[in-house]
């Protein structure tokens, strides 16, 4: 027994410690999923876990209860324990019919479904918004992580790492939004983002937010309730149906009659049927691009035609066409298409990756570095599919994807459209192959009129429509004799009127600078990796200019001594350069856009702006062909002469600018016509026409002066003007006794000046038409 004077006075910092003090030394705890690590604020009552509204640890899923666990501490240990909950609580594969310790690394499962490890960290936990669970970075999850926002608290979401809740996705803005704990609840504010913050479907600037309402940013949800915003399992692999979908022709025949069906998650289905069945409109109906006339499409139980702003960001959709320019890299092309999807305040280092992990999923880092063009018609079309993979889509749906494929490419496809279904996405193939067929999970097949004849296995094919070939079955669908009852007769689906989502613009990712700086780079890199195009820019000026000096004579351009009769040389000069100028406008644009198309369309559907777009085919055009005239003229004028008559600057100098003026508005010119233009076939003819419409309007083969009509019609020619300040510039009115009844080739500064005022404004009106007709198109689709 001791001696009590020798016991040792009690030390305060040594005695038993208080629950709170306790709870301060406890080393945190995590929960981890592949989605993301959550820290649980520590509770000595312990926190509820499920999928209840009074669960502060919201779990969402098949065999979650409501209330489903608990999770806290003793003072010293965590623990949890069974709620009551009816599929049970598993730590490391036992049931935990007891309050169970839990030790780091220790397996926590809820139910046959929701797994998790703890973590027990040793770093102190950073401050909570409010006693639950809070992300440190937001991924998509399995679990749910409870926001809680007390009054008068403000929060910040987005990209960045200073914001109270990160969101790991490159669709966020650096700082995306903010919300408000008020006195009447919690206000959303957008902070100026790209892709915009959404209310329920609806795209918002500032919102005050109702419980039960769904806020969306990016791929990530939140569900309000008072005082929290919690995390819906927004990667998850979704559901998709479509319910009693008709689509009406406008002599209201049917071109779709009353399809209906629901998707799996991570399912494959392959859409065939002869050619007329309506295998594009089902395409155009469910992905939103041109709503059925009658019934819905659902995406994970949402309306897609009334949320299409917010929910076509998750679907992806490879059209039948190439949506790549086949003279850039794998990498470029991709690169580019990240800049265009992603916000501009993302930086070049995350879109790399992002373009490397696409790269990786679809089997293309081997051919990264090769041009497009130069790879087998299947690898083009998977670097269309990496194309829509960047954004992470759900769902994805290609259009004839193996179209002109050997069969051995077809069936590598396929099979990397199998593994993209494995992988959680839903993915819809429309196909007239019918080689791999046994790869899809589902195979529906429409019958003429839209009816969807059958939905099922693909082994049940023949079976059903009691063939014992594909072409047989083919053959059976198209029989017009034969009647196809629905597959899903009597379903019960009601029907009602679709929404249409048409009017809705894409989010815009990037400024409209940015767009154009993007889509102007792109241009020039294919430009320059184009050797037949670059040898044909360089040769033009230079065998127009070479042209001229057939014309004969010796310095044309010179007053003619006394007695001496005026030649028609210096018109025929001027004529050549007009002509030139003119064709080398027209055939530089004319081919811009009608050839990039299918390009152009998917890259709008996703926020590209066709004001951006236009633009930069515009500056690069006009761009162009000053260089060209930079050379045609100078080269022109070294063996007839420079002229002796100028204006302002030296003539070299207004005959080039006068030129480039007229080239350029025939390039805007060039740009109508290829927007108004179905394909390359067109062009040509319309290029023909109008050069030879602008050589019979630009004056020079006969007086246009006086003749009523005629003339004034020559006024929406620029050629006409360019014409006119060639003229006026080197006072061809003087050379040419045939000239002197044109007031435009007066030798005068302000008719110079005015001809290329005029020459400016058709440019601008031509620009502004090319992109009205672009714009139009857009809207169309």
């Amino acid at each position: 027994m001791h001696d009590p004077e020798h016991t040792h006075p009690i030390d305060p910092q040594h005695t038993a410690p208080t629950d709170s003090q306790r709870s301060a030394q406890l080393p945190p705890l995590a929960l981890v999923s592949p989605a993301g690590r959550w820290h649980v604020a520590p509770t000595p009552e312990g926190l509820v876990m499920g999928r209840g509204d009074d669960a502060r640890i919201p779990v969402t899923g098949d065999g979650i209860s409501r209330r489903h666990a608990r999770i806290g501490h003793d003072g010293g240990t965590w623990w949890v324990e069974d709620a009551g909950s009816s599929q049970g609580t598993f730590v490391d594969g036992a049931r935990v019919t007891a309050r169970r310790p839990l030790r780091d690394g220790a397996s926590l499962a809820l139910g046959p479904h929701r797994h998790l490890r703890v973590a027990i960290d040793t770093p102190q936990v950073a401050p909570e918004l409010a006693p639950g669970l809070r992300p440190t970075h937001i991924t998509g999850s399995t679990v749910g992580a409870a926001i809680g926002v007390v009054p008068g608290q403000v929060l910040t979401l987005g990209r960045n790492d200073d914001n109270d809740v990160v969101v790991d996705d490159l669709l966020a803005s650096r700082h995306h939004a903010r919300v408000t704990a008020t006195a009447h609840g919690l206000e959303l504010h957008d902070l100026g983002s790209r892709n915009g913050t959404y209310v329920d479907g609806h795209r918002v600037e500032h919102a005050l937010l109702r419980p039960g309402q769904r806020v969306s940013i990016g791929h990530e949800e939140w569900t309000v309730r008072p005082g929290q915003l919690v995390p819906r399992a927004s990667e998850q692999p979704v559901t998709f149906a479509a319910r009693s979908l008709r689509v009406l022709d406008r002599k209201g025949k049917p071109r779709l009659n009353d399809v209906s069906f629901e998707l799996s998650p991570g399912s494959l289905v392959a859409v065939i049927g002869p050619s007329g069945a309506g295998k594009s409109t089902l395409l155009n109906a469910l992905t939103g691009a041109v709503p059925a006339t009658s019934g819905t499409v659902e995406y994970a139980g949402r309306d897609l035609y009334a949320s299409y702003d917010e929910l076509k960001q998750r679907i992806g959709i490879v059209p039948q066409d190439d949506i790549v320019h086949r003279q850039l890299t794998v990498r470029a092309a991709l690169g580019y298409a990240a800049e265009l999807r992603f916000p501009d305040d993302s930086s070049a280092s995350e879109r790399r990756a992002e373009v490397d992990r696409v790269m990786d999923e679809l089997g293309l880092l081997d051919h990264a570095t090769k041009r497009i063009d130069q790879l087998s018609g299947g690898q083009r079309k998977r670097v269309s599919v990496a194309m829509e993979l960047l954004t992470k889509p759900s769902l994805i749906f290609l259009d004839e994807p193996t179209s002109g494929l050997d069969p051995g490419m077809d069936l590598s496809l396929m099979q990397n459209l199998r593994r993209l279904a494995d992988e959680g996405r839903t993915v819809m193939v429309i196909t007239h192959s019918t080689e791999n067929l046994a790869l899809a999970d589902r195979v529906f097949a429409l019958a003429p009129g839209g009816t969807l004849a059958y939905q099922g296995a693909p082994e049940g094919l023949k079976t059903t429509f009691g063939a014992t070939t594909m072409p047989e079955v083919f053959q059976a669908l198209a029989d017009r004799t034969r009647v196809h009852q629905p597959a899903f007769s009597g379903s019960g689906f009601s029907t009602t009127v679709s929404t249409d989502p048409a009017h809705s613009e894409a989010p815009r990712q990037q400024s409209a600078w940015r767009q154009f700086s993007t889509v102007a780079r792109r241009q020039l890199r294919v430009m320059a990796s184009d050797p037949g195009f670059l040898a044909l820019t360089a040769l033009m000026p230079v065998a127009l200019g070479l042209l001229a000096w057939l014309v004969p004579g010796e310095r044309i351009f010179a007053p003619q001594g006394p007695g001496v009769e005026p030649s028609s040389s210096p018109l025929q000069v001027l004529m050549i350069l007009t002509l030139g100028a003119a064709f080398m406008g027209v055939s530089g644009s004319v081919r811009e856009l009608v050839g990039e198309r299918p390009i152009f369309v998917r890259e709008n559907a996703v926020g590209l702006r066709p004001g951006a777009y236009v633009t930069a085919k515009l500056v690069l055009n006009a761009v162009v062909v000053l260089l060209q005239c930079a050379v045609m003229v100078p080269l022109a004028l070294w063996r007839i002469g420079t002229p002796d008559f100028h204006l302002l600057a030296p003539s070299t100098v207004e005959l080039t600018l006068a030129m480039w003026l007229c080239a350029a508005a025939c390039s805007a010119l060039g740009l109508v016509i290829s927007a108004v233009t179905r394909s390359n076939e067109q062009v040509m003819p319309a290029m023909v026409v109008s050069i030879m419409l602008m050589l019979v309007f630009s004056g020079g083969l006969f007086p246009l002066n006086g003749r009523i009509g005629l003339e004034q019609v020559a006024w929406l020619s620029p050629t006409r003007w360019g014409f006119a300040m060639g003229a006026s510039s080197v006072d061809v009115r003087g050379l040419t006794a045939t000239a002197a009844a044109d007031p435009l080739w007066k030798h005068d500064l302000a008719v110079y000046v005015a001809g290329g005022v005029a020459c400016l404004a058709l440019y601008v009106v031509l620009a502004g038409l090319a992109w009205l007709v672009v714009d139009r198109s857009a809207r169309r689709r």
